[in-house]
């Protein structure tokens, strides 16, 4: 198997085209579906499947955002600000397949929204806004600080740990909210707790991943709209190791968006639990099995 990066001096350079928030969410989508399928191509290849046809990449210095010549410095131009979590696992860029001076990324532990994070997007809104056309919350499936903070809802004694270090509580407690979000929503589908204590943390630290998400592109989508009323949509997606597509539910289905829009309210936001809860119990048992169930470690 081949994969050829050829750059063409003569070939014509054309600028990147991302006029709006539809083309730049069409980007985004289509771009971890390269990333998807190149995976999977080099997987089946070390399981012995055939090589295939070359993948061949062309690129050029202004398409990947890089200077055309010696000690120049490209204007910085994102057409997306992403906001995800700092797991070494889930980089950025490569997720969607993009390049140099394409995102404008913010990594934080939770991916949860702080006054630093909220900083560089001020920065980004006042002094990238001709390029930005979309604002983007990604969170990964068995993320470490969102099963720590499950694990301070489930067993509170634990806490203890982690109440002494400030730093690291307030990652925890602003998961909290989506923790307990995502566990009343839980609790109503199946009725009570369920007595299997590991495929209950399992479950919980699943569907809290999709909440968290939700509320940290809710709490975006909010403080966008007090600083300025014609600035990028939010939208916000998981990263799911298994599947390797960033998707908006655990159950995808043609109508499903890969990237669905911040919720507008607090019902909105409880509406959307529930739908993550009914998304995930719906999955095929060994799907669900392999997704899910297992022990979460970050």
């Amino acid at each position: 198997m081949d994969v050829i990066y050829r750059y063409d001096p003569f070939a014509p350079i054309t600028a990147r085209q991302i006029p709006d928030f539809k083309a730049a969410v069409n980007e985004l989508v289509q771009g971890n579906e390269r990333f998807k399928q190149l995976v999977h191509r080099m997987q089946e290849r070390t399981l012995g499947g055939d090589a295939g046809e070359p993948i061949v990449v062309p690129i050029s210095p202004m398409t990947s955002g890089l200077p055309l010549f010696a000690g120049a410095v490209p204007a910085q131009a994102p057409f997306a600000v992403v906001l995800g979590c700092s797991d070494a696992r889930v980089p950025t860029e490569a997720v969607f397949d993009q390049s140099f001076n394409d995102l404008f990324v913010l990594r934080i532990a939770g991916n949860v929204l702080g006054s630093e994070c909220l900083g560089s997007l001020h920065y980004a809104l006042r002094h990238l806004k001709d390029s930005l056309k979309a604002i983007v919350v990604l969170g990964h499936s068995k993320c470490g600080a969102v099963t720590a903070a499950v694990d301070t809802h489930l067993s509170p004694d634990a806490y203890v740990n982690i109440a002494c270090t400030f730093p690291l509580r307030s990652l925890v407690d602003q998961i909290q909210i989506a923790v307990r979000g995502a566990s009343h929503a839980l609790e109503k589908h199946v009725g009570i707790a369920l007595p299997n204590k590991t495929l209950y943390r399992s479950l919980l630290v699943g569907i809290t991943a999709y909440v968290n998400a939700a509320v940290s592109a809710f709490e975006l989508q909010r403080e966008l709209s007090l600083y300025a009323s014609d600035g990028p949509q939010v939208v916000f997606g998981v990263y799911e190791f298994e599947s390797l597509r960033v998707q908006s539910s655990p159950a995808l289905t043609p109508e499903t968006p890969r990237l669905r829009p911040a919720p507008r309210s607090a019902e909105e936001l409880a509406k959307y639990a529930t739908e993550v809860v009914e998304a995930m119990m719906s999955l095929e048992d060994d799907q669900l099995e392999a997704t899910y169930m297992l022990t979460m470690r970050a």
